[in-house]
């Protein structure tokens, strides 16, 4: 009996290690994960600077490159025909044009870098509402063993050669004032 005891108390003990060791590591991850998460909810990066200097020189090499195209033909045209101002009006088209796909593509990028930092704000907040919640509920789990595990070992506790004697004195004695009152209604009877 003395071995059911033991049991039940080195299992209250292996929930209270359990559940102390949910509680460390994940103190050792929160460390580590919840000041980046926190910065992350607070004060998204977004893209970095060279991806968005990369996407803004991708975006305006098309509009660069189409107005310096036209401008190589005005130039040559001016040339040919010695009338410099016969392509002033589509240059000025061009560079307006230029200007104009040079302010779409910079909203485009702000736009997207936006978009990005609000889907890492909430991929923050997700993370760090699920490691709470993870923390907590395995902590939880671990010590809700910990009372099942004591009442174990206290009804272990309730056996053993004194606690059967009085069980058998209690059952005899039961036994006893049952016949005797079979007896009495016997007798009266």
């Amino acid at each position: 009996m003395r071995n059911l005891q033991n049991q039940a108390g080195n299992a209250a003990s292996n929930a209270q290690n359990t559940s102390a060791g949910y509680g460390a590591n994940a103190s050792t991850i929160s460390g580590t994960l919840l000041p980046f998460e926190s910065r992350q909810l607070t004060n998204p990066a977004g893209y970095s600077q060279q991806d968005i200097g990369a996407m803004l020189t991708r975006g305006l090499a098309g509009a660069g490159g189409a107005t310096a195209g036209l401008a190589g033909a005005a130039s040559k045209n001016a040339a040919t025909t010695r009338n410099p101002m016969g392509f002033s009006a589509a240059l000025d088209a061009a560079s307006r044009n230029r200007a104009k796909a040079a302010a779409g593509v910079g909203e485009g990028v702000a736009a997207q870098n936006a978009n990005v930092k609000l889907n890492q704000q909430q991929q923050a907040g997700d993370i760090l509402g699920k490691m709470y919640s993870t923390d907590v509920s395995g902590q939880n789990e671990a010590s809700s063993q910990i009372a099942p595990d004591i009442n174990a070992a206290v009804n272990a506790s309730k056996s053993g050669w004194l606690q059967n004697v009085l069980s058998t004195i209690g059952t005899l004695s039961g036994a006893a004032n049952g016949a005797a009152n079979i007896n009495n209604s016997f007798f009266k009877g």
